[in-house]
């Protein structure tokens, strides 16, 4: 609410000021990156890529975590019968375990993240492109994200253009 009383303030203050023609002139467009985002088929490709990219060690990760499970269920089913030393080597063996896994799985999620920012980024540049390359073409003097404006036409709307326009470019 307060954004939309800045924003008309600002637009009567500019009409007031005499500039409010050349402001009547200024051709916009909105694009609404959340849906060019969900709907580009590269998304889909990317998140092939990356699972093929990170399965091996996912599949790594949970035989860990089963190993370690079936250690643990182990060592609850024998703890009565072992003797102080078992024990000890049990839950050392078990804390290494433990310890890999946590180095493991902390490596792969920040991996995973890397790669995953890389790959929208790669995206983010081509939507870029694509929102310049229409709104050149179309004279558009400003281009907003969907969400920033408080209220846009539906004529305003770029969007499937641009979904379009970075669809072609596989």
């Amino acid at each position: 609410m307060n954004k939309a009383l800045k924003v008309a303030g600002l637009s009567f203050a500019l009409m007031a000021a005499g500039i409010g023609s050349a402001f009547a002139e200024t051709k916009i467009a909105v694009v609404d990156m959340g849906e060019v985002f969900q709907k580009l088929p590269q998304r889909e490709a990317v998140a092939t890529k990356l699972k093929g990219e990170f399965e091996p060690r996912m599949r790594e990760l949970q035989k860990l975590e089963a190993d370690g499970q079936k250690l643990v269920e182990k060592f609850k089913k024998d703890e009565s019968f072992m003797s102080a030393e078992q024990k000890k080597q049990s839950q050392e063996k078990l804390a290494k375990l433990q310890v890999e896994f946590n180095q493991k799985r902390q490596a792969f999620e920040q991996d995973n993240g890397r790669r995953q920012s890389e790959e929208r980024n790669k995206i983010l540049t081509k939507v870029q492109a694509a929102i310049d390359s229409i709104a050149k073409s179309n004279g558009y003097d400003l281009v907003l994200d969907r969400n920033a404006a408080p209220y846009a036409s539906s004529k305003l709307d770029i969007s499937a253009q641009v979904i379009s326009q970075v669809s072609k470019s596989n």
